[in-house]
């Protein structure tokens, strides 16, 4: 009798405890401690712009009402709340410094704090660690979400200084857009634009001196032998990928596995959805649905590779939602891009907007994987880093 009475008693003064506090008390008492389990691969997949709205489009359009998203079929799922240091609504360079460093900043800045100093990366923990890191995206390799994994600038734009500090990264695997930034001006490389760069120095030719292989169309990339050991640099547009001349992000993740996995103490490869973004910005509901469905395939590559590789932390989540983006019924006054669109069951859906900049609106993310049981809940950004870190850490 007494001891039910001690629980009865331990159990209203924990409650109270939680419903008294503020919200960093309750955050201490529901995060759960560190796992003790420790991954040996992390991929963090981010869909820049891509809300739930967006998901559920997508899940439209490839599998119907009832079915599920590759990246929906995952055994944790949560949110993220993603304001910066600075601002209600961040943009893609702080909300990726969170994610990549667990420390908030200002919109703008790249991987340093809201006081510009120097805070360190997730990607530049797991290199210290004597693992094989890559990057993957469909938009320029020195934009701001795979920039926060590898440099530190004070303002997202210094894309020719993100490309020197990209080369002296020491990055396993490379691959996006922005073939521009790494070329000096008057030079043009594989794609039609100049170069920008007024240094007068051909990072692209630097980089096959220290060792990269470097491809630029769709043939040379297929043409890569991935079971060889390699450091590989893939530039396929001047700014933005280019369809139909470069490779799907699922040939792209797959490609990046390939040669990171060759390494038995493992990698960590971040993979960006970029263009989801870029068609939200524009409300362009088509190509936002096709650029979610396409993200959606590489986190199938990823999935299919943690069912051999079960030591493999995967997380599947965004910076912020872009775009106000909602699935309606019915069509008032939309732009043609915007509906009707044919869902995989037979039905129809439209796409509504209420901005063509970015929200506030709380993130998805649903991941697997040793560590992921953490991202349970409503998080911030920033504890992706701490679940990254604490599954990676050898401590």
């Amino acid at each position: 009798m007494e001891i039910t009475l001690l629980r009865i008693v331990l159990i209203i003064s924990v409650t109270t405890f939680i419903f008294k506090c503020g919200d960093s008390e309750i955050d201490s008492v529901v995060i759960p401690p560190a796992v003790t389990l420790k991954a040996k691969n992390i991929i963090i997949f981010i869909g820049d712009g891509m809300g739930d709205e967006h998901r559920k489009a997508a899940r439209l359009v490839k599998v119907g009402g009832t079915g599920k998203l590759s990246m929906d079929n995952m055994p944790t799922s949560g949110y993220l709340q993603t304001h910066s240091s600075d601002n209600l609504i961040t943009d893609s360079a702080a909300a990726a410094t969170a994610l990549a460093t667990g420390v908030k900043t200002n919109n703008g800045v790249i991987g340093l704090d809201a006081n510009l100093g120097f805070v360190p990366t997730i990607l530049e923990d797991a290199k210290k660690q004597d693992k094989l890191v890559g990057l993957v995206t469909t938009v320029h390799i020195t934009h701001a979400t795979p920039a926060a994994f590898y440099s530190h600038v004070e303002n997202r734009d210094m894309m020719k200084n993100i490309a020197l500090q990209m080369l002296n990264a020491d990055i396993d695997v490379l691959l996006g857009g922005g073939e521009d930034e790494f070329l000096p001006r008057s030079e043009n490389g594989c794609y039609p634009e100049a170069g920008e760069r007024e240094d007068g120095r051909n990072l692209i030719q630097e980089a096959i001196s220290i060792g990269y292989t470097y491809v630029c169309d769709l043939p040379s990339f297929r043409a890569i032998d991935t079971s060889s050991s390699l450091k590989l640099l893939g530039l396929f547009g001047d700014e933005g990928m280019i369809r139909p001349f470069s490779p799907s992000l699922a040939e792209m993740t797959q490609s990046a596995i390939d040669i990171l996995s060759k390494k038995p103490n493992g990698f960590f490869l971040m993979v960006e959805g970029g263009q989801i973004d870029w068609a939200s910005h524009n409300n362009d509901a088509a190509n936002a649905i096709s650029d979610t469905i396409d993200f959606d395939e590489a986190v199938e590559v990823a999935k299919k590779f943690s069912f051999i590789d079960r030591d493999t932390l995967i997380i599947v989540t965004a910076d912020h939602e872009t775009g106000g983006m909602s699935v309606s019924p019915s069509s008032s006054g939309l732009a043609s891009e915007d509906g009707p669109f044919s869902t995989a069951d037979g039905s129809v859906f439209y796409v509504n907007w209420s901005t063509k900049g970015h929200t506030e609106v709380n993130v998805p993310i649903t991941s697997q994987g040793p560590g992921s049981e953490r991202l349970s809940g409503v998080h911030d950004n920033t504890f992706v880093h701490s679940v990254m870190h604490g599954a990676l850490s050898n401590d």
